[in-house]
């Protein structure tokens, strides 16, 4: 007797997976993947979001898999639909986000033999997951195979399910080879058959009391700097940092989208750099979290070519980013740094330390110039980040799209629930699917900034069915164009129809019309209006049954750039 393996295989790999904490399936159309398709919709405890575009489903299932912390799986159909998925794949891999990526394929035999929607799809993701499996299935197998086929097909699962899950997180992919028939197949319901499921414990490890007390003995007579880059809102962490902070030896440089919320300051990084010298460089680098925004940060710290590098967490490779790693440490960041912490205040060479003081004092000064700087501003972007970030309720969820919002972001220090980029690789497209992906993974309102061209870049994410109680405001800073080549010292001194051309690129559409084509409600805010915007944001915010809404913020770019380069080279005259 023979028995139906594309069923079989179909039910074990959503089983499985459910089972390790997948809710979330993102489905996108066709018909090699039919199988898998008809499989979800079986599946009651499955939640389906039916997203036609490969790219936008990408970012859409990275933006719910980075705001709920739990695994999301992908589907799509053979031939250039797993192409599409690489962009956002290859932000997961370097954020840490973990995706469960599944195409179906043709089977081996097909491959280069000009049949329809064929490409060489196994190990096509390879260098952007954790795993790559390749799956050959036929349409059915004898019995005395099938025992065997099945185990392996839950080992796979299993395997890769753990694969995603284990610190680093990130993505894997599951080339699955579906043979004829393909649709009218008899899907088993759920739970059916119990499917075996591979549990893995890591308990936390915890550094022997030795290892500790050399560490701190280290540590105790030399300047630190904790710094912290990309990261998930952690209340553990964050308590830790902030008791870790408080000692006199140590300073905090905690980026905006590190979601380390502090009484004291630890945001404006760039800022407090422009008055700092050789002479704060940290003896002690102490490493948290993902990758910097902050290129100056990141220049600064590679001068401190006598000190130590100290990178805590998980990470399959060893990232030497300040070009001074000396200590690589496999840790929760968090008990390790209350553990030193603890050490490091009986010490009585740690309180005679003022390097904490110095860079308090620094911040104090770049925070006073701030504000004074901003309260003689025109309208231009910085003024609109101002009159935004202070308007959204510090309760929402912020995504910031890369180019300038980040930056602007940076400048300013407005606690939100938690705020999201895509720093891992830091592309501007897929910006928009990836926040409307974070909304839907939860009931906290979500706010995006984007730049005009990041959005126009993401058109497709608008047209993701939403739910009535997920709403999201979308800010779009309508400069003219990539901003940041207006900017950057590489690009902004080029003459102006060459910068305009070929680097900022002004988009050529009517956001209102877009806002209104795709179902959003449509709000500008301009030169003549900008000082009752803030009001109006807080209403938009607080109202209770919005519908999502795009908001255009009209500034001039050229002026923007100039204003955002004087205020970092006029602290210098203040």
């Amino acid at each position: 007797m023979k028995k139906d393996t594309t069923n079989i295989t179909s039910r074990i790999l959503l089983d499985v997976a459910a089972e390790h904490g997948v809710t979330d399936i993102i489905c996108s159309p066709g018909s090699r993947n039919s199988p898998l398709l008809i499989a979800a919709y079986c599946r009651d405890s499955l939640h389906k979001h039916v997203i036609t575009d490969e790219r936008v489903a990408a970012f859409f299932a990275l933006g719910m898999a980075m705001v709920s912390q739990r695994p999301v799986m992908l589907v799509c159909t053979s031939g250039s639909a797993i192409l599409n998925y690489a962009p956002a794949v290859a932000e997961a891999f370097y954020h840490g986000v973990p995706l469960i990526v599944v195409s179906a394929d043709r089977p081996k035999e097909w491959i280069d033999q000009d049949d329809s929607q064929t490409i060489r799809q196994d190990g096509i993701l390879s260098n952007i997951v954790k795993k790559s499996y390749d799956i050959q299935v036929s349409p059915e197998s004898e019995s005395s195979s099938f025992k065997e086929y099945s185990w392996f097909c839950n080992r796979i699962v299993n395997e890769a399910m753990l694969a995603s899950m284990r610190p680093k997180r990130g993505p894997v992919h599951l080339n699955i080879r579906l043979s004829p028939p393909l649709t009218g197949i008899e899907t088993l319901p759920e739970n059916i058959r119990e499917e075996r499921i591979v549990r893995e414990y890591r308990p936390e490890s915890k550094l022997p009391a030795d290892i500790m007390n050399e560490l701190a003995k280290r540590a105790a007579g030399k300047k630190i700097m904790l710094v912290a880059g990309f990261g998930a809102p952690n209340q553990r962490l964050n308590r830790a940092v902030n008791e870790f902070g408080k000692l006199d030896n140590v300073t905090v440089m905690a980026e905006t989208i590190s979601n380390i919320h502090s009484d004291g300051d630890y945001a404006s990084v760039d800022l407090s750099l422009s008055l700092a010298d050789s002479e704060l460089l940290p003896d002690i680098i102490i490493s948290v979290g993902g990758a910097l925004v902050s290129r100056n940060l990141k220049e600064y710290l590679r001068k401190n070519t006598n000190g130590e590098h100290w990178c805590l967490g998980s990470s399959d490779t060893v990232v030497d980013c300040f070009m001074s790693l000396t200590t690589k440490i496999e840790i929760d960041a968090s008990s390790f740094l209350l553990r030193l912490a603890s050490l490091l205040r009986r010490n009585p060479v740690v309180s005679r330390s003022n390097y904490n003081i110095k860079w308090t004092e620094i911040r104090k000064r770049t925070r006073e110039y701030h504000n004074r700087y901003l309260a003689t501003l025109p309208w231009c972007d910085m003024k609109a980040f101002e009159i935004i970030l202070s308007s959204i309720p510090s309760s929402w969820n912020l995504f910031l799209s890369n180019g300038t919002p980040v930056r602007y972001g940076q400048l300013f220090d407005y606690p939100f629930h938690a705020t999201f980029c895509n720093r891992g690789v830091s592309g501007i497209d897929g910006c928009t699917s990836t926040a409307i992906g974070g909304a839907c993974a939860t009931h906290v309102p979500t706010a995006l900034i984007t730049g005009d061209l990041s959005f126009t870049y993401d058109l497709g994410a608008l047209g993701i069915p939403l739910s009535l109680d997920t709403g999201i405001i979308i800010f779009v800073i309508s400069n003219g164009g990539g901003g940041i080549f207006r900017f950057i010292k590489s690009t902004a001194a080029l003459e102006e129809e060459l910068l305009d051309k070929y680097f900022c690129v002004r988009p050529d559409v009517d956001i209102a019309s877009i806002a209104k084509g795709f179902g959003f409600d449509y709000i500008a805010i301009d030169n003549n209006n900008y000082l009752s915007a803030g009001e109006s944001i807080k209403q938009l915010c607080g109202t209770k049954h919005r519908n999502s809404t795009i908001v255009e913020v009209k500034t001039d770019g050229s002026l923007s750039a100039k204003i955002l380069r004087n205020y970092f080279e006029n602290i210098h005259n203040k």
